[in-house]
């Protein structure tokens, strides 16, 4: 069987470049949100999955390689596939399902799954599509084997694989089953993309040659703004500290990297397993480099100064607001004196901080967010990215919005809305001075 992955673009490559150049300074403070730029290693982990269980993959990654949605019926067909799998954010919904519509254009007997965090928390929106034949719920993984098997001709079969009967009814079926050993898993295919593509970009937002790496899935923390425990549970699992180390010291050395940047949620979850990583690190004396994010209130002066020892070069937090009032909003069981001292530790240790910031949050006053404008300005980060609030279906935040009627139930909607670029307000601030106050914090 050939499985052709889709990373559909959100915007065009002629747009992509345009926020690239007009948002370069914010990039250069560290602000990801106006230019969005991330490996898909989601894809290339399943990539890798579909050819350790002998079958064929290919990764069509439309951001990385400046693809035009024009060209994508093209390559779809020359790459020949038996399926397509397209991921799909809130935020890249209907690029999700253009492609699958571009695919129906010129091979419409191959069957669509349309998969990611999405269509795992509202898959009767992605299903709605006629040219979408399944929506995936939860770990792309655990489908694999009976998709693989010839489950897409009796899909009620496969734990979380979504799809419309005989009558046209959407059948939703519960989420596949989560990974509970990580290490049993290939690692992702980085060949599977144009890595040096995203190290370039990662470069300037981090000022270190270096490209994302996960190591962990789930988080326990109960964030209203946040689906991740929707999505990969709320246990955190990880795979062993030491191959988490060696697979770090073999992506730099095959990508000519001076280290990597851990896009897990919370990195260092668990002490034993942070100070066996960084253990692991210091035995090869390799000195390559690493950030990571994690929870303030996870910061600790000793856990810190053996992550250092290691290549620990920078801290992202997930500071959020100088408002009490947002943060008790927001569910992140913080206060901004938290945030003040896990800077302090970092900064006295030398490690460079960096902060996420969130304005325009539900119930938020102009005095809420000038308290975060001041508190950003107090810690003197080395780095921010700061985001308008957008509601992501599967957050408890989505959920209130839309039993209040703010929200519409329309998958269209979030063509609207966005971390930077957004023309609904959900807060008494109205949208323009929240864009001016973003667009001051990243100075």
């Amino acid at each position: 069987m050939r499985i052709v992955f889709v990373h559909p673009a959100a915007k065009s490559p002629k747009q992509a470049r345009e926020d690239a150049r007009r948002h370069r300074q914010a990039i250069l403070r560290g602000n990801m949100y106006f230019h969005p730029f991330e490996p898909p290693l989601g894809l290339a982990g399943l990539v890798a999955s579909v050819k350790a269980h002998g079958h064929d993959a290919v990764l069509i990654d439309m951001p990385g390689l400046g693809m035009e949605p024009g060209d994508l019926p093209r390559a779809l067909s020359e790459a020949r596939p038996d399926m397509v799998g397209i991921s799909a954010m809130t935020t890249t919904l209907s690029a999700a399902l253009a492609a699958a519509r571009s695919l129906k254009q010129v091979l419409p007997g191959v069957p669509v799954v349309v998969g990611g965090v999405h269509p795992t928390v509202a898959p009767e929106s992605v299903l709605a599509d006629p040219a979408v034949d399944f929506a995936a719920r939860g770990e792309g993984e655990s489908m694999l084997m009976p998709i693989l098997s010839g489950g897409l001709t009796r899909p009620a079969s496969v734990p979380g694989l979504c799809f419309r009967d005989r009558t046209g009814a959407v059948k939703v079926t519960g989420k596949a089953p989560l990974v509970r050993e990580l290490d049993t898993l290939p690692e992702p295919d980085y060949a599977s993309f144009p890595a040096k593509t995203y190290a370039e970009y990662t470069t300037d937002l981090r000022g270190m040659r270096a490209i994302s790496m996960m190591v962990s899935r789930g988080c326990p923390y109960p964030c209203s703004f946040c689906a991740v425990s929707q999505t990969m549970g709320s246990k955190w699992r990880a795979i062993s500290p030491e191959s988490a180390a060696s697979r770090m010291i073999r992506l730099c050395r095959q990508l000519d990297l001076e280290g990597v940047w851990f896009k897990d949620s919370v990195f260092n979850m668990r002490p034993e397993w942070a100070r066996r990583f960084s253990q692991s690190l210091m035995r090869e004396k390799t000195g390559f480099k690493f950030s990571i994010n994690t929870r303030v209130d996870l910061v600790t002066p000793k856990e810190m100064e053996l992550l250092a020892k290691a290549g620990l070069e920078q801290v992202d937090l997930g500071i959020e607001s100088g408002s009490q009032k947002t943060l008790d909003t927001l569910k992140k069981m913080i206060t901004p004196q938290k945030s003040r001292q896990a800077v302090e530790v970092l900064k006295d240790l030398g490690i460079k901080a960096a902060g996420f910031f969130m304005i325009g949050v539900p119930g938020e006053t102009e005095d809420d967010v000038k308290r975060t404008l001041d508190l950003a300005g107090d810690l003197q980060l080395d780095r921010v990215s700061v985001s308008v609030f957008t509601p992501l279906p599967g957050s408890a935040l989505y959920e209130r919005l839309l039993g209040e009627g703010r929200i519409p139930d329309d998958p269209a909607f979030f063509s609207r809305v966005h971390f930077t670029d957004s023309d609904v307000s959900f807060c008494e601030v109205p949208m323009e001075r929240l864009r001016e106050i973003q667009e001051q914090m990243s100075r």
